[in-house]
């Protein structure tokens, strides 16, 4: 039996012509690719790209209370342990690769870390122990509604105190005025050149069209300045763009100024409403004295009259006796029944007297128990401010920065 003769097969026209159309795609999407990557940025895309970096380093601030530090890399990733790092840190802060090529620093030097968590120093509570306000001198039983503005104040104390060891933007923002107020201490950063240099809180730099860093900004250039002054003049030999943020203006951006006095000015009230409470417990104290004296007065003027009811009935019994004596007796008669009559007379008025003064007594008593009804609804009323209060500074301090 005769085998078929062998043919062989290759690929058609219409399958070459396939082949070659993806081909050519994708060669021009790879070459529109190179040709793009290795395009020089224009002046608006680089400024475009520094203030997205610069956006995404106050992002970070804000949420983490610090400034990002360097990356060692363009990796990305920052490196708070590497003191010489200069690249900025686009993975930390969730950014793209095409900010790898950025250079960046944050001041750490002079006594005020940007890059490093603050201590916790805004304290709502001002420090105090406020133990002594809920406290309700010489009042037994303490009335209900007093109690429980009490409790209160104990309450958003205890708030207040766990405040004391959280750290946010406004223990950040202490930090930086500090920095601005001393911005001339050996090691803050700074921008620029030997005898031309500016501090700084951040700076940015971009390489430019020649994609690398000239002046100052290139890595090694200079042991003190590592950064140039934005605006720089532009030549042949420098093409970097800058964008540099001072202390002062890093706090004005972020609002620290007006946030640090909202905290003060609540923290002022906090201490205000304080001693309010405290002066309203000496008050307290005071009316509480009140009825305990009046109380006192009202029981000597009971015993009083007691005293001249029986002074009364002992002059009432003398002439009682006296009259019958002298209906048996002669002589001095008529001057026992007067003397008699005198001391009568004297009782009785000892016994108006006795309940004149009860009757005050027991007046001064209830306007004192009065006083001290007035006293708790103005307790009551302190209280709350100052628990008010102590919520407020919580609310600010919770807060923080955050827009």
């Amino acid at each position: 039996m005769r085998r078929p003769p062998f043919r062989q097969r290759g690929f058609s026209l219409v399958e070459m012509g396939v082949v070659m159309l993806v081909v050519g795609i994708i060669g021009m999407i790879a070459w529109r690719w190179v040709a793009t990557s290795q395009a020089p940025m224009t002046r608006p895309e680089m400024q475009r790209q520094l203030n997205e970096a610069q956006a995404g380093v106050e992002g970070f601030l804000l949420a983490n209370s610090r400034l990002p530090c360097a990356a060692s890399d363009t990796g990305g990733t920052e490196n708070c342990g590497d003191a010489t790092a200069v690249r900025f840190p686009w993975r930390t802060l969730g950014m793209g690769s095409e900010f790898a090529a950025l250079h960046y620093g944050a001041n750490r030097g002079g006594g005020a870390d940007l890059a490093a968590v603050p201590a916790a120093v805004d304290w709502p509570d001002l420090g105090l122990t406020f133990t002594e306000v809920p406290v309700f001198p010489a009042l037994s039983p303490v009335p209900a509604d007093v109690s429980a503005a009490g409790a209160r104040v104990g309450a958003s104390y205890a708030a207040a105190l766990a405040r004391r060891t959280v750290v946010n933007g406004l223990d950040w923002c202490t930090v930086v005025r500090r920095y601005a107020a001393n911005n001339a201490a050996a090691g803050v950063l700074r921008a620029g050149a030997a005898g031309a240099s500016v501090p700084v809180g951040f700076v940015i730099a971009h390489p430019g069209e020649n994609r690398q860093f000239d002046g100052n900004n290139a890595e090694g250039a200079s042991a003190s300045f590592r950064f140039d002054l934005p605006g720089r003049s532009q030549d042949l030999n420098y093409d970097d763009l800058m964008l540099a943020v001072g202390p002062g203006d890093l706090g004005a951006r972020l609002g620290c100024a007006a946030r640090l006095s909202e905290a003060q000015s609540a923290i002022q009230a906090n201490y205000a409403a304080y001693d309010t409470a405290r002066v309203m417990q000496q008050y307290w104290s005071l009316l509480r004295f009140d009825i305990d004296q009046a109380e006192s007065a009202v029981d000597g003027a009971e015993s009083g009259v007691a005293l001249a009811a029986m002074g009364l009935a002992l002059a009432t019994t003398s002439a009682v006796l006296s009259v019958a004596s002298a209906a048996n007796t002669e002589g001095v008669t008529v001057f026992v029944v007067v003397m008699a009559a005198v001391n009568v007379a004297a009782s009785i008025a000892e016994t108006v007297l006795a309940a004149q003064d009860l009757t005050a007594a027991q007046e001064d008593l209830v306007a004192a128990r009065a006083k001290l009804v007035a006293g708790n609804a103005y307790a009551i009323h302190v209280y709350n401010t100052l628990a008010d209060a102590l919520d407020n500074a919580v609310v600010i301090d919770q807060k923080g920065l955050t827009p």
